[in-house]
């Protein structure tokens, strides 16, 4: 069964410069995107997003995250944002998928998720 990923959330006008794309070209790579960034608000389809921190237990593992994410979709890649100079996790994290439609099955059914919730 083939569906077409449509966001139901207003696009953002907000444009990273230092990307150095022009609007278009950068709107496409957001239009294609197959990563998902988790954390200020989680989880959320995107292609770079710049933030220091997010919502993520600095206790959460990595091992939990690929655990969840991978029941949406074969995980490409997952990055965590950690500090630089204490090396320990700072509360945000990317999942890259090898397709657009897990990436986007991953933000439909982990929107309003917890972790680690004390």
């Amino acid at each position: 069964m083939a569906s077409l990923y449509e966001s139901l959330r207003p696009k953002s006008e907000y444009i990273d410069r230092r990307s150095r794309l022009p609007p278009e070209d950068y709107q496409r790579k957001l239009d294609t995107s197959t990563t998902v960034y988790v954390g200020n608000h989680f989880p959320f389809l995107n292609y770079i997003r710049q933030n220091p921190t997010g919502n993520l237990s600095v206790y959460t593992k990595e091992e939990c995250i690929y655990e969840m994410f991978s029941k949406c979709g074969d995980i490409k890649k997952l990055i965590m944002g950690m500090n630089k100079r204490t090396y320990t996790p700072c509360g945000f994290c990317f999942v890259e998928y090898f397709s657009r439609e897990d990436a986007a099955y991953a933000v439909d059914s982990l929107s309003q998720a917890k972790f680690d919730a004390f």
